[in-house]
């Protein structure tokens, strides 16, 4: 489709540039002309590949109108050193030539030119092509300005995101509180999720632990995990309950979920003097306790997070005793460690407890791979 020069979407041709390309001065004289009349902003001119070569950086063409049959460097030469160029290369080139037939077209093309039309020159149809691939490049431009800004985007929200995930140092530190071993493994997707997880020592002897899962991806996720992240850190969330904590945020989170979605969501106490775990869940994740008398995967399972309703939420117990361990698994990660169908999940979980990196022995086969999905699972040990 050709825009005429009064369309709303056409380009600015005030604010283009174009070389000219061409042995004979008349020649370039009247292209220039052309384009100016049409109101092209700068017309710059050339009279052989060398020179026009020479002239890129100050120019910056947004267009070459170039002519094949030229001494010194010809118009195919001068093609194959400007599609050589790494800062100019994807400059359109509209060839004006005597040169006709398909063979002289077909290596015109071959070399890169992007459009040919044959003298002599007929103005608006110089205009016309002119206009078409000067208003391809600028929208390819703002395509990759658009593609860039939302990289930076993203990489603010991958970072906003892995902030919010527990530090190093705090993981240490409590480990070392409560006597335990605690791992986690985090794959962020490749376009931004939601999973979070964290730790409330509430007492001596009591730690708790949470995980949530958003079913929206990318951005609405992220932000839908800040959201829930900015509740848990107000005063008065029920952290000491974990029925009470997830009905807490099934109230609340609803009026700020972006782009709707829900949240799968666990949250543990591990009373370590009682040597138990109490748990409650939002949706169904991946639970497993596992000891000397083996592993077993506890059932859990609530309305997800999002409806508002309630959910229905009841707290469940299972042993932990010394030379135990617990471990939670995102629906996506437990995917990503057994398949599919999580077929023998339970028996991955079993024989990576044996390792002495239990964590990364479950999940290593999946460290290196990309995914749309979130990935997190979280170990707790007691030595």
């Amino acid at each position: 489709m050709i825009l005429p020069p009064g369309d709303p979407v056409a380009p600015s041709l005030a604010d283009c540039r174009v070389l000219v390309v061409d042995d004979n001065e008349l020649n370039r004289v009247v292209a220039a002309a052309f384009l100016e009349k049409a109101g092209v902003g700068l017309v710059a001119q050339a009279a052989d590949g060398a020179e026009a070569l020479a002239m890129l950086d100050e120019v910056a063409p947004d267009l070459v109108v170039l002519d094949l049959m030229m001494p010194g460097m010809d118009g195919h030469e001068m093609l194959r050193h400007l599609r050589a160029n790494g800062r100019h290369h994807d400059v359109p080139v509209l060839v004006v030539s005597a040169l006709g037939g398909g063979a002289e077209r077909t290596r015109a093309f071959a070399l890169g030119a992007t459009d040919y039309i044959e003298k002599p020159i007929n103005g608006d149809e110089m205009i016309a092509r002119a206009r078409v691939h000067i208003a391809n490049r600028l929208l390819v431009r703002r395509l990759t300005a658009y593609h860039e800004q939302s990289e930076r985007d993203l990489a603010v929200l991958r970072a906003t995101q892995t902030s919010l995930l527990p530090k190093a140092t705090e993981v240490a530190a409590t480990a070392e509180r409560y006597g335990l071993t605690i791992d986690s493994f985090f794959r962020a997707s490749t376009r931004v999720g939601g999973d979070l997880w964290g730790l409330f020592p509430l007492d001596e002897a009591r730690l708790g632990l949470w995980m949530v899962d958003f079913s929206v991806h990318g951005v609405p996720a992220a932000i839908n995990a800040l959201r829930l992240h900015t509740i848990l850190e107000r005063a008065g969330v029920s952290m000491a309950h974990p029925p009470a904590l997830l009905r807490d945020l099934d109230r609340q989170l609803p009026a700020m979920m972006a782009a709707g979605g829900e949240a799968a969501m666990v949250s543990v106490i591990l009373d370590l003097e009682a040597d138990q775990v109490l748990f409650a869940a939002a949706g169904e994740p991946r639970i497993f306790v596992g000891g000397a008398d083996g592993v077993s995967r506890l059932k859990a399972r609530g309305a997800a997070l999002g409806n508002g309703g309630g959910g229905g939420y009841e707290a469940s117990g299972a042993p932990l005793p010394k030379g135990g361990f617990l471990c939670l698994m995102t629906e996506a990660a437990a995917r990503a460690a057994s398949g599919p169908d999580e077929c023998g999940l339970e028996a991955a979980v079993a024989a990576a407890a044996g390792h002495a990196a239990p964590l990364a022995t479950l999940m290593g086969g999946v460290a290196g791979d990309s995914t749309d999905e979130d990935l997190t699972a979280i170990w707790v040990g007691r030595p």
